[in-house]
């Protein structure tokens, strides 16, 4: 009988301690100015980080610089990749004729697109879709030429039809270019 209760309080320690581990859920990237390539955002409260990769070497996130009518256009396209297959995206483009450390406003020089199925539904923003209500702001806190270090935060709302409001905040990025 002394074996039985000792066994059994051993179990029931045993598995009163086992609880799922934090470690493995997914976090925000802590908010850095040192090309840490990182990049994280709340959607309407849960974490998105870019996870996995297209199997062609390209970067996630990936970190283009183009030039428009004079202005240079600075994206970053994130991704969720399962099994080298695209579940999910975040696009952030800022647009300047002199891209520097400052702050960006949607519509006026900052463009946003996201498509989460795993937490949207069906719901799409594509980044030039003017029946879609989108209100956002961006700030360029470090841009460094010498180090190509480009680092800030960002966040967005929108409302797309037959969707919910959708909240994008406590964006950050840190990327080495």
């Amino acid at each position: 009988m002394k074996n039985i209760i000792i066994i059994t309080t051993l179990m029931l320690l045993c598995a009163a301690s086992c609880k799922k581990d934090k470690a493995y859920e997914d976090q925000l990237p802590p908010a850095t100015q040192t090309g840490a390539n990182t990049f994280g955002c709340l959607v309407n409260g849960k974490v998105w980080i870019p996870k996995g990769f297209t199997g062609t070497g390209t970067p996630n996130p990936k970190l283009s610089f183009d030039n428009y009518n004079g202005n240079t256009i600075f994206s970053i396209n994130t991704y969720h990749y399962q099994n080298q297959v695209a579940e999910g995206f975040i696009s952030l483009s800022l647009i300047d004729s002199n891209l520097n450390i400052g702050s960006f406003n949607y519509p006026s020089n900052m463009n946003f697109s996201i498509g989460w199925e795993q937490v949207l539904g069906s719901c799409f923003t594509p980044a030039f879709d003017t029946t879609i209500k989108k209100w956002g702001s961006a700030r360029i806190l470090k841009y460094d030429n010498v180090n190509n270090i480009i680092s800030g935060n960002f966040s967005a709302k929108f409302k797309a039809p037959n969707c919910d409001t959708v909240f994008i905040t406590e964006g950050r990025f840190d990327i080495k270019f």
